[in-house]
């Protein structure tokens, strides 16, 4: 695919996360999203590899990566950033949550030794740039409490789980394990892990229609 309209495709979708993210919250607690949310995700890409005849068998190692792609990057990550907006606004949980661009380029220095090119670390900083003068007007407007600090760690936190989702994502990669079927099978035990967390604090599965 042409690399512009993949970029395009990213900005988009990852833009208006932030205001489905809102859309969601409300009489269902965030965790029940979550699950909500990946159950629908997976069973949508295990039909598109069936309809494809994709491989879904996959070996015990693999499925040990999966669950860690479910487990930091479609649970963790997004219970922490939905639980992180009842506190904050979404400019503010977009800005704190880009921070995971710094947190890629760590993390692959730790994990993979590999080293960053200063344009790599000049491009996250002007993207981090870029959202702050997006977001400005509505920074402005925030008072320093209680709960902006709950919500700006909840959203480092899910910054930081993403992160590390990402990483396991770059192994899966280089043990050429395919896409479609890694993020199938990954928002499945995500899903899992999620309506663990919600069960284990009694959370309500409502719905609102």
């Amino acid at each position: 695919m042409n690399n512009v309209f993949l970029y395009v495709a990213t900005v988009l979708i990852w833009g208006s996360t932030w205001l489905l993210i809102n859309f969601q919250l409300g009489k269902v607690p965030p965790e029940v999203s979550v699950v909500y949310r990946y159950a629908i995700a997976s069973l949508l890409l295990f039909a598109w590899c069936l309809f494809r005849k994709r491989k879904l068998a996959f070996s015990l190692r693999a499925h040990t990566r999966f669950a860690l792609l479910g487990l930091f990057l479609f649970g963790l990550n997004y219970v922490a950033t939905y639980k992180a907006q009842q506190f904050i606004p979404s400019a503010l949980n977009a800005v704190v949550f880009s921070t995971m661009m710094w947190m890629n380029i760590v993390n692959t220095r730790i994990f993979f030794g590999t080293r960053s090119e200063p344009a790599v670390w000049q491009g996250a900083a002007l993207g981090m740039v870029g959202i702050g003068v997006l977001f400005w007007p509505a920074l402005t407007q925030l008072d320093s409490n209680n709960a902006v600090l709950i919500g700006a760690a909840l959203s480092l936190g899910g910054a930081l789980a993403a992160s590390l989702g990402n990483m396991v994502s770059h192994r899966a990669q280089q043990e050429k394990l395919p896409i479609m079927q890694s993020n199938a099978w990954g928002m499945l035990y995500g899903t899992v892990f999620t309506a663990v967390i919600a069960w284990q604090q009694q959370l309500p599965f409502v719905f609102e229609w």
